[in-house]
């Protein structure tokens, strides 16, 4: 913390915050204010880059003037409800999204987090399909619930001692196409052995009574791995031939980050239930799984479906939600984050062929990220370099996401070239910096329920 200048309110937020909260914080402890766009303040008057859009929840940026007015104008009129009754913001979100989803995908059943949607969705499956085995990618991850949790296996101290609380019809068993983590002399052809490698594992490790396969269209968390179409296909046929249904989660990419509305949508694909949070609730607590009419009534009064609780579809997020998704098709931010997307990763491609840490740069428009190494011929991953390269991005302006030895980059959709250009510069000096001072230590354990041990 030597490198920062804070001010006394300052350190002494960052001291109540230790004392009375419980969270995972990077260091140091940076407490921000507002935010306008791209940028966001701490208390102090600092600019900040928000290369994360929040936890990729504000893909408008923030403060945009219309969510703003969207707040105050339906908190004046109506914040809650009971759950017993509906009112019209939700039902127009809920029919605006069903009017960007291919086929029958109408249906919505709101949640309020990331997790319980997938677990909806999970329910909705068993449900339909009254059988148990609900089928995952390995290096996915689904959210914290226990029954989500289970789905997850990105690793790290978050499932330590949770073992008989979590769900035990599960199969953690698909092998993602990684192939820059592939056994040497497989890269090439680690889809098709990914395949191959998977359906044995299905055959041996399941149930063989499967109610869904579940993934995470693009795994963003265990290493932003793209999958092919081919292997998106396979997937989807898999589901297919096994009675299961295919579940999708979208959490981390509707709308538009990939450069399409919803991710499959760069894909020959279309799911049999598709989740959505983070981005889709322009920070608000709206999340959902969409599913068919068909899927929707014939799992209706089974496995505890629909789902409510209190919040899930309340007046003041669904209000500000549907503003924000109006507002990606309306200017057409979706397309732009195509071309911006277009415009960033050459920059970043850059970053690697200049800096021997980087050793992959992996992703879809808008939704990027750096895969940090020892060294370029063993690839082993570089946790406490990439702590370093984030720890330099804060202090050159610019606030980044770092798990292990992940970084991502995923700034609101509303960034403009310009922008990106001074981003991507002031994180090309973070390396440097990074570089030079190798004898940094920083405490990765208290960043992350992911971070490296």
């Amino acid at each position: 913390m030597k490198d920062f200048s804070f001010s006394a309110r300052h350190r002494d937020l960052m001291a109540r915050d230790e004392k009375s909260v419980m969270g995972w914080r990077y260091e140091p402890r940076i407490m921000f204010e507002r935010g306008q766009g791209v940028m966001i303040i701490d208390v102090d008057g600092r600019e900040y880059y928000d290369a994360t859009s929040g936890m990729m929840c504000m893909s408008l940026g923030h403060s945009h003037p219309e969510l703003t007015e969207t707040i105050r104008e339906q908190a004046g009129r109506l914040v809650h409800t009971s759950s017993w009754y509906s009112n019209q913001p939700s039902i127009e979100f809920a029919e605006l999204i069903g009017s960007t989803l291919p086929g029958k995908l109408k249906v919505v059943n709101f949640a309020v987090t990331g997790s319980e949607a997938n677990e909806i969705a999970m329910r909705m499956a068993l449900g339909v399909t009254r059988k148990f085995d609900i089928v995952t990618v390995v290096r996915g991850l689904h959210g914290g619930s226990l029954a989500a949790e289970a789905m997850t296996t990105v690793a790290g101290p978050r499932r330590k001692g949770l073992g008989p609380f979590m769900m035990p019809a599960k199969a953690n068993c698909i092998i993602p196409p990684f192939s820059f983590r592939a056994p040497p002399g497989c890269e090439k052809n680690w889809d098709e052995i990914s395949r191959k490698m998977s359906e044995e594992l299905i055959e041996h490790t399941t149930s063989q009574e499967i109610a869904a396969f579940m993934s995470e269209t693009m795994l963003v968390a265990g290493g932003m791995i793209v999958p092919s179409n081919e292997w998106m296909k396979w997937l989807r046929k898999t589901a297919d031939r096994w009675g299961a249904l295919l579940i999708l989660d979208e959490a981390q990419l509707a709308p538009g980050r990939t450069g399409k509305l919803w991710g499959f949508q760069n894909y020959d694909v279309v799911p049999d239930i598709v989740t959505f949070a983070k981005g889709m609730t322009a920070g608000m607590a709206i999340c959902g799984a969409v599913t068919t009419p068909e899927i929707a009534e014939k799992s209706r009064g089974h496995a505890g479906l629909p789902w409510s609780g209190t919040y899930p579809h309340d007046p003041l997020p669904a209000a500000v939600a549907l503003k924000q998704l109006q507002i990606v098709l309306r200017d057409k931010l979706v397309e732009r984050a195509a071309a911006l997307g277009n415009h960033m990763r050459p920059l970043l491609d850059r970053l690697k062929d200049d800096f021997e840490p980087i050793g992959d740069v992996r992703g879809m428009a808008l939704y990027q990220m750096l895969d940090v190494v020892t060294d370029r011929e063993s690839r082993k991953p570089d946790f406490a370099m990439a702590e370093r390269i984030r720890y330099y991005a804060a202090l050159e302006g610019v606030i980044l996401i770092c798990v292990k030895n992940f970084i991502r980059i995923c700034p609101p959709l509303v960034i403009t070239e310009a922008q990106i250009d001074d981003m991507v510069e002031r994180i090309r000096k973070a390396i440097t910096r990074a570089q030079a001072d190798s004898g940094r230590t920083l405490d990765l354990k208290q960043s992350s329920s992911l971070a490296a041990e």
